[in-house]
């Protein structure tokens, strides 16, 4: 059997068969936790913050239970074939698919947090982004990072471009609530205009930006073209 182990710091849970359990002792015990996350995560998805938890591991084991006719629960009762006896194929498959959720770090909440949280820190410092880690969920589930990819090819552009917009939204903000400037870092002109254009995009908005009204976006424009033509003068 498979170990199922990931690098976070987060406990997981023993998939290993207890010393005497059989297929469906074992089976009836991982529906159990399964379902109890699959509970969990519905209601972490009502808590502000959270509201997008169920697009991980929580949609992939959505997926699998509509595989095998529906429903949003594992269920502790086993599968049955057509005379009524245990159907051991399926109840392998479904095995499979409950080691899988289980064994996924986005199934409970410490691991979103800590699969995003290391992201953020990882990008963050890397590219001069300030991600929280929700904003980095977001980004990459939304669909945002795909469409941006297309545009960009260039990944690495990408996300300093993005550095250079959430820096620019920061300013904006600041010197709207106190006319006060800070500083944008310098970066070279191809960042700037990937910047622009990024800020611009009518099909792509970027979940950073989101509730960004039109009068700070317009002076983030404004911030971001104002640097770029002082630093490439």
């Amino acid at each position: 059997m498979p170990k199922y182990k990931h690098q976070y710091k987060v406990r997981a849970y023993n998939l290993d068969y207890k010393p005497g359990e059989t297929d469906l002792q074992y089976y009836k015990r991982l529906a159990k936790v399964a379902d109890q996350r699959l509970v969990r995560l519905e209601q972490l998805s009502k808590v502000e913050g959270f509201e997008k938890v169920k697009s991980f591991a929580y949609d992939r084991a959505m997926r699998d239970l509509e595989a095998y006719g529906g429903g949003t629960r594992f269920n502790t009762k086993p599968p049955v074939n057509a005379a009524g006896e245990i159907d051991q194929r399926l109840l392998s498959e479904k095995l499979a698919d409950m080691r899988t959720f289980i064994s996924s770090v986005t199934s409970t909440k410490k691991g979103i947090e800590a699969v995003f949280s290391e992201r953020a820190k990882t990008f963050n410092q890397e590219f001069g982004t300030s991600y929280t880690w929700q904003d980095l969920a977001d980004y990459y589930q939304s669909g945002d990072a795909s469409r941006a990819a297309k545009r960009i090819p260039a990944s690495n552009t990408t996300q300093r471009a993005i550095g250079i917009v959430q820096a620019a939204r920061k300013q904006a903000e600041k010197e709207m609530a106190q006319n006060k400037k800070i500083t944008i870092n310098k970066q070279d002109r191809v960042v700037y205009e990937k910047a622009r254009e990024l800020l611009q995009s009518g099909d792509l908005d970027l979940s950073i930006l989101k509730g960004t009204d039109k009068e700070v976006r317009a002076r983030m424009e404004q911030i971001i073209f104002e640097y770029e033509k002082e630093q490439f003068k």
